[in-house]
């Protein structure tokens, strides 16, 4: 029965909180005055109290009282991504996301960046905070813009309206700023260094010493990352100089991939991502050039093009509902102690090998 009162006070109490009657740093009752006001004992109000502290709704100050968090005023989180289309990555985030708020009492606010354009995405994500501000939001989570000229400064421009308002954020999949800088928030995504290093690594193992890697002419500082690991395990293996090249342009750009090739042929391609890796695939074929026989083909997320293509295809796989979730608890987290210092969370990420990326040369087919 004591159970059941404390969580029946434990929801009057939100309840109250999300009725507006007390905005954020405003002082709840007295453990004395709860008591009267609902009829219970201390000791039930101690416990529901307790279990407000617990999630983030309300915290104690020795000595002057309890107060509503932000978190608890608010319960509203904004998610910034760019465009669910525009990527398999992120609609397994948004989904995660989406789910932990509403278990965790929150309402999700998506800043969903459709057009197709970049600068148009750029454009809409600073809408999409100013909004957030304008709504009281507790927290953000947000993916950086990218594939724009000065990726860097929109971004900055964004997060600022969220930091004039004092409003926390995490961000996701890679930092704004190219490695190894920091830009001062809290980051949770996987090693994209370490994941690139391990895409050379396998296919170095299977004797494969020219890998060119392919990227857009504006790529997001993962993929930039994700280059870097490439070139880092190539290094340590004296492999680098004279066997790696970049191709820096659409993977479905005909011309362009005939001008590079005619230049010296790789016996591999890496990817910045799988739809890219699907898209050159289909350019190389085009060419004339057969995956895995005559040129490997890796990439990086592991969505569901790296399955059903044909070879199925080798790539890093991106945990996206983990990454969501440690994104979202590290923001509950910043919302109820805004001193945290800022981190980089850098979840695993496993190679899944499959056949694009061919035998090992001793015993591949002549």
């Amino acid at each position: 029965m004591g159970e059941t009162k404390h969580r029946t006070l434990t929801d009057a109490l939100k309840a109250e909180i999300l009725s507006d009657r007390y905005a954020a740093s405003s002082a709840i009752p007295s453990e004395t005055q709860l008591s009267r006001k609902f009829g219970v004992s201390r000791t039930t109000v101690r416990k529901a109290l307790d279990a407000l502290r617990h999630e983030g709704w309300i915290r104690s100050v020795r000595g002057r009282g309890t107060f509503v968090t932000r978190q608890g005023a608010a319960r509203k989180i904004g998610l910034v991504v760019p465009g669910v289309s525009y990527s398999e990555f992120f609609p397994p985030i948004v989904d995660e996301i989406s789910r932990l708020t509403r278990d965790s009492g929150y309402t999700l606010l998506l800043g969903n960046a459709v057009d197709r354009r970049p600068e148009a995405r750029a454009r809409q994500t600073i809408s999409f905070v100013r909004d957030f501000v304008a709504e009281g939001v507790a927290g953000v989570v947000y993916q950086p813009i990218e594939m724009i000229a000065d990726a860097e400064k929109a971004n900055r421009a964004a997060l600022s309206v969220l930091d004039a308002a004092e409003i926390p954020v995490v961000i996701i999949d890679s930092d704004f700023t190219k490695s190894p800088r920091r830009s001062g928030y809290d980051v949770v995504g996987i090693d994209n260094v370490a994941a690139g290093m391990s895409v050379a690594e396998h296919l170095m193992s299977l004797g494969v010493a020219k890998i060119h890697f392919q990227s857009r002419p504006l790529c997001s500082a993962s993929v930039s990352d994700r280059r870097s690991g490439v070139i880092a395990a190539m290094s340590a293996f004296g492999a680098f100089s004279r066997n790696f090249r970049d191709f820096k342009a659409e993977p479905d750009d005909i011309a362009a991939l005939k001008a590079h090739l005619r230049r010296g042929r790789p016996e591999a391609f890496v990817c910045g991502n799988d739809t890219a890796a699907v898209r050159l695939k289909i350019s190389l074929e085009k060419l004339g050039f057969r995956v895995p026989d005559d040129i490997r083909l890796v990439g990086f997320d592991d969505v569901k093009y790296a399955k059903i293509v044909t070879p199925q295809l080798t790539t890093v796989h991106q945990p996206c509902e983990k990454i969501a979730e440690v994104s979202f608890r590290r923001l509950l987290a910043r919302i109820s102690d805004p001193s945290l210092q800022p981190c980089t969370i850098s979840l695993p990420a496993e190679l899944v090998v499959r056949a694009s990326s061919g035998l090992p040369v001793s015993t591949k087919k002549l």
